[in-house]
């Protein structure tokens, strides 16, 4: 039987040798600098270390020590830049100058920085999307692009250049690669993710979190995410619609409150009182929360992937998001799709799913069917082909 182990390498790197007699494929996982803020590049690296271990795989991961104390970093927003900078680009490359394994996978395209202390012939980076890049073109929305991290993007994304092979997300995100980086279509390969969740459809744990959330019994729908592009104003602006079209429905959000333009859009509406504020929700009742809800509304302006629709599929939840992005790509047609722009259409969806019973039914068939297509095993499955013919290249 191949021998499987997961290492934590946090501290300066001290490596046992592998067995001579043991011939199984030896992979390094590199975890993002504190990466526990990070919860979703965190989850990747965890998901598909622990999948490619089923498989055989012996996993060695790098999670590099924070740089200034965790009591620093709280004292002023100097010392957080401090800590991010020296953290990234001081400490991290440091660890790296003896890797241990066959293969080391950059698990986060925007720490392909480091490949300038690897071996690129042996090297795999995934790349999960190039938002900044396409916000920098002019294709999404008008936000500002911070001078600094765009410039550190590209820099991680030309060094990332020199990996033997890049792991794509999603079609989008190929193409991005691509367009915007120049990147050959060659040395890239498409892998979609898994699940990070055992999702399923459970009312009676969908109704004990509303209960103890307080969230009553009418209908409920989710949003996910803060950044620009997840279109918070939009999805207020379909609440609008909805409530002004009979439909007696909520927003559910979780994360840090509506503050700012986004607040004061919501009391312009007239709808900021029917918004449910849940704050920090743990991962292990993110599931719950998906039970708990009637509907969730995705708008997104961009997508390189999009875990959420997966997720609300997979947990016997309709799910109505924008087609945007890899979004159409990565829903197919278990989930009704609109414009992120086309408010009327994405609140007629909304309401269609509410309202309609059969409609929702049908919807919920497909998307368990369809989520159930998005495993780790079979992402590691994949991922370990793509290690196999880079090890074959290398010599």
């Amino acid at each position: 039987m191949l021998a499987t182990s997961s290492r934590n390498i946090s501290g300066p790197l001290a490596v046992t040798p592998a067995n001579d007699s043991d011939r199984a494929l030896r992979v390094t996982v590199l975890h993002n600098y504190r990466d526990e803020q990070q919860p979703s590049m965190r989850l990747y690296a965890e998901r598909l270390g622990e999948s490619l271990m089923r498989r055989g795989v012996t996993v060695t991961r790098i999670r590099p020590p924070g740089a200034v104390p965790d009591a620093w970093r709280g004292r002023s927003a100097a010392w957080a830049k401090i800590d991010g900078y020296i953290g990234r680009f001081v400490v991290y490359p440091r660890l790296l100058r003896s890797i241990p394994g066959d293969i080391v996978h950059i698990v986060d395209h925007g720490q392909g920085y480091l490949l300038s202390e690897l071996d690129g012939r042996r090297a795999v980076v995934t790349c999960h999307d190039v938002i900044l890049l396409a916000l920098a073109a002019g294709r999404i929305g008008s936000a500002l692009v911070p001078p600094v991290a765009l410039q550190l993007l590209r820099i991680s994304l030309e060094l990332m250049k020199r990996a033997a092979a890049i792991v794509a997300v999603s079609e989008q995100t190929k193409r991005d690669l691509v367009t915007f980086v120049g990147v050959a279509p060659e040395q890239i390969t498409i892998i979609h993710s898994g699940l990070n969740q055992p999702f399923a459809p459970d009312p009676a744990r969908g109704a004990a979190f509303r209960a103890r959330h307080g969230l009553g019994g009418g209908p409920l729908i989710l949003q996910i995410g803060r950044t620009f592009y997840k279109n918070i104003p939009g999805t207020l602006r379909v609440l609008h619609k909805l409530r002004t079209g009979g439909i007696d429905a909520r927003l559910v959000r979780t994360g840090r409150s509506l503050g700012g333009a986004e607040r004061r859009l919501a009391e312009k509406l007239g709808v900021i009182d029917h918004v449910a504020e849940l704050g920090g929700v743990p991962d292990a009742d993110i599931p719950a929360l998906y039970n708990a809800v009637d509907l969730l509304l995705f708008p997104s302006l961009y997508e390189g992937f999009g875990w959420p629709p997966l997720e609300a599929m997979a947990s016997g939840t309709p799910a109505v998001c924008s087609n945007a992005g890899a979004l159409l790509e990565i829903v197919g047609d278990a989930a009704l799709t609109a414009d992120p722009e086309d408010f009327e259409s994405l609140a007629w969806h909304a309401s269609a799913v509410l309202t309609d019973a059969t409609l929702r039914d049908s919807l919920i068939a497909r998307g368990l069917t369809h989520a159930a297509r998005f495993t780790w095993d079979d992402t590691a499955q994949k991922m370990m082909d793509v290690y196999q013919t880079v090890l074959r290249k290398a010599g």
